[in-house]
């Protein structure tokens, strides 16, 4: 392009100094010279409006690391064809966590896993309360609560989870405490309990004042289920009516340091909010850790 310009210029200096000088053209020269410029000015327009249409493909084809040298922003993603390949899922299976074992109970003792619902762990419950007497939770098993099972699964029902290493000695059933409508676990009402230690009741029978690890208050403790294939602990509360809630939501509340059993999550985390969230409780083997 710079030689082209080049030769334009220099040509019409030439055609100035032949007007400048005082002898005619040849007779036709001036027509054709008009020509000539006039086809070299047809022929610069076309090369430009080609340059133009060619440019655009120029971009395409450049890389999104040459835009990101130079300061541009990537290039907007493409549409693959039908046939192009597409990234495909690892033909390995998944690695077992705490929070989504292999399926299996190959051990009557073990921890209880405290997980988010999408399968990250927030902690193990701990051998000992937090500050408002219920079971919390660390990032260790070396302080992990642990717990034993009646026998090995099938169950015939709701279980019993027996600590063997609680501060509570006297409590030694991971169970839950009356805290507000502890009768009454249904839709639509603010109910909730706290998990923490306490003596034995029967499944499928309503809070008994028993003793727990929050004082004097009715407690329930042969609450749990435990699904063989996920490992999974559920929570099955008994109202006064004999009515149950199954499962029963669990929740961690950061503020009050413990685990509850509400009967309507979403009425407590609309009215008594804290930063709370649902857990799943997990049962792992020890031997699974």
């Amino acid at each position: 392009m710079k030689s082209l310009l080049l030769f334009v210029s220099s040509f019409f200096s030439v055609v100035l100094a032949l007007h400048s000088w005082d002898f005619p053209l040849p007779a036709g020269s001036e027509n054709e010279l008009l020509n000539f410029t006039q086809s070299l000015s047809e022929r610069t327009l076309l090369g430009r409006a080609i340059a133009r249409e060619v440019a655009p493909e120029v971009r395409i084809r450049e890389t999104n690391a040459d835009r990101l040298r130079r300061g541009l922003p990537p290039l907007p993603p493409t549409r693959r064809a039908p046939g192009a390949l597409r990234p495909r899922a690892s033909p390995l299976p998944p690695v077992p966590t705490v929070c989504r074992p292999a399926p299996g109970v190959t051990s009557t003792i073990g921890y209880i896993a405290a997980c988010y619902p999408d399968g990250t762990l927030l902690g193990y419950i701990r051998t000992s309360y937090g500050r408002s007497d219920m079971y919390t939770h660390t990032p260790s098993t070396n302080e992990a609560l642990i717990v034993s099972l009646p026998s090995l699964p099938p169950f015939s029902g709701a279980i019993d989870l027996r600590a063997l290493n609680a501060a509570d000695s006297v409590n030694s059933f991971v169970g839950a405490a009356d805290g507000s409508n502890g009768g009454s676990f249904k839709p639509d009402i603010l109910s909730w309990a706290f998990i923490t230690g306490s003596n034995h009741v029967n499944a499928n029978t309503p809070m008994q004042l028993v003793g727990n690890g929050r004082g004097f208050t009715e407690s329930e403790s042969q609450i749990w289920s435990l699904n063989p294939t996920t490992l999974q602990l559920t929570a099955r509360w008994t109202n006064v009516d004999l009515s149950q809630l199954y499962p029963t939501p669990i929740f961690f509340n950061p503020d009050a340091d413990g685990f509850y059993l509400t009967g309507d999550y979403a009425v407590f985390d609309r009215d008594i909010y804290e930063g709370q969230m649902l857990v799943d409780f997990v049962y792992v083997p020890v031997n699974g850790v």
